[in-house]
């Protein structure tokens, strides 16, 4: 069960509570009491401690797994080690440090501990590591000078005792890097910050205790056990900041930072604290100076050794990121884009001529593998032994592939190889990959045995072409009875018929951006000014020349490569009215209609191409008018209503293309947000001959005048056509007899040729009047 988020204020009312039980107890403590309430009351609160310590952990179970069960028994130590030097004191020989190995062992576990908590949050990276032996030099430097060779001196102080007075702070200083590390690994997690709170009390007292070693007293006023007192309150309040079971844990950082300010800090202050010691103490002798000053010099090359590690670190991680973002996280072999830019960069060997020679034609070659039976596996063992085989075929692919050739997964259980030389070496390649992929493949599940079938095509006209030649290769070696491969070549091509290389010739035009825009003016009818064009496709053929958009539409539709184009469209579309409005040509109340296909509105994020589209070329939606079909709006009616309705939010217009044609159902105009009904030059081509056309245009203008819908006639030929449609009250108009669909530079100069056109007819009714 998920625990209710505490708010903001609750949580603010909770930390002044901590900070001000803290506060008093440490007052209260201080206050003139006897030393045995100040020893009880340690002793108490290091109990308490530990017991809630023990009973918090064991119940939320923190991660990582051990790691925060020793913070308890760390404490349990501390307090044995404090009970047991008031016994110890003054006993001679290793009895006066009866306490000391308790205590030794509790730093060391701490250490351990949160060394494991920063190693499971991403933190504990060589960089940290660095920082670690860097504050620790410095520490072990500062207590050496301070605190171990001033009271070496001392009557009755022996080696030991000073090693160990400046032994607990410099693990207190191992132990606030880490805990230091912690904080910045996961700043969401409230318990470290008071973990580190409760190491900075430690590290208090311990130097407090040293100070007073250093001049001579043994024994410190009870009062110099504040620090202990208040690292055990803060150790309770740690573990009562740990997550509740089925508590979401905090978020480790996004990223690491190894030259964040708080790491700065503690590297400067520990190298400032080396070059101030290696420089003040003059009166240490000509050892002591190397000592300091070799010292420094480790401690700089740390630093340095540090910086060499997070500039790896930082080149590793992009090259995993920009590996990750090329290849195939299942099987680790390139994706499509990669595929593409390495067979660009493969050598085209050259085929042997008749005299065994290399002087014949380069050639690469690109075969298609797919394999037989991959969705029998699928659905009888799952998808995670169907994801085993795929990562076993790409191994399979690998071994058997020649070192020149480059293996990719397109997408599924389809794989493609790129190979240099003849076809002969094509198809060897092709024969080497089937005997290695019809091996049984030993899976958890059992053993299971698929096949391959491949296509094998030329690189020629250009690589998207090529892998359309093998696709179909591969297929029509899973026609003649699958593990085989078929080698892509003009009797093929001829079986297969004109309409695959319809097809194949139009998946190249689009690869290449050879279709066009065209545009042909929408014009009023009252006035005859074009207030708009619509986007029009079109495409020449090298061979046949002009193609029909009637003939090659539904091809892009039935392949899907109409989203594709439709895109690029929309994007030319509006770049050439931004450069027209730029260019001073039309105003800018001039827009621009372009077709929707009804593939595109099956996608859910085609609102938000629409609003892309609009933004790069600075333009809103009023400017831009979507052309839809009756059918379409038919597929899917709430999802359509739903991304129309998206649509007409970002304030584009909406017409419904060729209306009459279809379903014809007025009910779709009151249902749909659309602005707009384009009568189909099927009903305009006989008005003034057939009353029937008349009959059906004024029935679309009265339902369409009913709705707030405006209204425009296509297929407008000729100037007979125009004054019945006028006087039939549709408002707008296009066709041969205004404008032929041309070029976008064409249209440019017929749109101010009809602007300078119109201006002067307003001068001359100005002059009239």
């Amino acid at each position: 069960m998920v625990q209710p988020e505490v708010s903001a204020p609750r949580r603010l009312r909770r930390w002044h509570a901590e900070v001000l039980a803290a506060v008093v107890l440490v007052v209260v403590y201080l206050l003139p009491l006897p030393d045995a309430v100040r020893s009880a009351g340690v002793g108490v609160l290091g109990v308490a401690a530990v017991v809630v310590a023990a009973a918090a952990v064991r119940r939320r179970r923190p991660g990582p797994a051990w790691s925060w069960s020793f913070v308890p028994v760390c404490a349990g130590l501390f307090l044995l080690g404090s009970a047991l030097r008031p016994w110890a004191d003054g006993r001679p020989g290793l009895a006066a440090f009866a306490p000391d190995p308790f205590s030794l062992v509790g730093y060391v576990l701490l250490v351990v501990a949160l060394a494991r908590m920063a190693r499971a949050l991403g933190g504990l990276r060589r960089e940290v590591v660095f920082d670690v032996l860097v504050a620790s030099l410095a520490g072990a430097a500062a207590a050496v000078q301070f605190l171990v060779l001033p009271v070496l001196d001392l009557p009755g102080r022996t080696v030991l005792g000073s090693v160990l007075a400046g032994l607990y702070p410099l693990f207190d200083v191992v132990l606030v890097v880490l805990a230091l590390d912690l904080i910045m690994s996961a700043p969401g997690v409230v318990a470290h910050r008071w973990l580190c709170g409760a190491v900075a009390c430690l590290l208090a007292g311990d130097v407090g205790y040293a100070v007073l070693g250093r001049q001579g007293h043994y024994v410190a006023p009870t009062a110099f056990d504040a620090p202990f007192l208040l690292a055990y309150f803060l150790l309770v309040v740690t573990v009562l900041r740990l997550p509740r079971p089925g508590e979401a844990p905090a978020p480790p950082a996004p990223t690491f930072d190894a030259w964040s300010a708080p790491r700065l800090v503690v590297l400067c202050v520990s190298l400032l604290g080396a070059a101030y010691l290696a420089s003040v103490r003059t009166d240490q002798g000509l050892v002591g100076q190397a000592a300091a000053f070799t010292l420094l010099c480790v401690m700089i090359g740390l630093v340095l050794a540090r910086a060499v590690a997070a500039v790896n670190g930082h080149a590793a991680a992009k090259a995993v990121l920009e590996h990750r973002a090329t290849h195939d996280a299942l099987t680790d072999l390139p994706g499509r884009d990669e595929f593409e830019r390495r067979v660009q960069a493969l050598p085209a060997a050259r085929t042997p001529g008749p005299d065994g020679d290399h002087d014949g034609a380069a050639g690469r070659y690109v075969l298609f593998v797919d394999l037989d039976g991959f969705k029998r596996v699928n659905d009888t063992h799952g998808h995670v032994a169907g994801d085993l085989l795929l990562r076993e075929v790409a191994s399979r692919l690998r071994s058997a592939a020649p070192g020149e050739a480059v293996t990719a997964r397109l997408a599924g259980d389809e794989f493609v190889l790129a190979v240099p030389g003849p076809a002969a070496s094509a198809v060897r390649c092709a024969t080497d990959l089937l005997e290695a992929l019809r091996r049984p493949v030993r899976l958890p599940v059992g053993e299971v045995v698929v096949s391959a079938s491949v296509g094998i095509a030329a690189v020629g006209v250009s690589l998207a072409v090529a892998l359309r030649e093998a696709d179909l290769a591969m297929y029509r070696a899973k026609s003649q009875g699958r593990n085989r491969h078929v080698l892509w070549d003009d009797a093929l091509r001829r079986a297969i018929g004109d309409d695959v290389e319809f097809e194949l010739d139009l998946r190249c035009a689009v690869a290449e951006r050879s279709l066009e825009v065209h545009y042909q003016a929408i014009v009023s009818l009252a006035t005859g000014v074009p207030r708009g064009v619509e986007a029009l496709l079109r495409w020449d053929h090298p061979l046949h020349g002009p193609i029909s958009p009637a003939v090659f539409v539904p091809v892009l539709e039935e392949t899907g490569l109409v989203v594709e184009v439709g895109r690029w469209v929309l994007q030319t579309a509006l770049a050439d009215l931004a450069s027209w409005r730029r260019d001073g040509v039309v105003g800018d109340d001039f827009l621009v209609s372009v077709n929707v296909s009804p593939r595109q509105l099956l996608d859910p994020g085609f609102p938000d191409t629409v609003r892309e589209a609009l933004a790069a070329h600075g333009r809103g939606g009023d400017a831009l008018l979507l052309e839809i079909t009756e059918s379409s709006m038919l597929e899917e009616d709430d999802r359509t209503l739903d991304l129309l309705d998206r649509l007409r939010r970002l304030g584009v217009g909406l017409a419904v293309d060729d209306f009459g044609t279809g379903y014809s159902a007025l009910s779709y105009l009151r249902s749909f947000p659309v602005t707009r009904v384009k009568v189909d030059r099927s009903f305009v081509s006989g008005l003034g001959r057939d009353g029937t056309d008349a009959a059906v245009v004024r029935a679309v203008v009265a339902v369409s005048e009913a709705l707030g819908l405006a209204v425009t006639a296509e297929g407008v030929e000729t100037e007979e056509q125009r004054a019945v449609l006028a006087g039939l009250g549709v408002g707008h108009g296009q066709g041969w007899l205004w404008h032929r669909a041309q070029s976008a530079g064409e249209a440019a100069r017929y749109l101010r040729d009809a602007g300078a056109r119109n201006h002067r007819r307003e001068v001359q009714a100005d002059a009239k009047s």
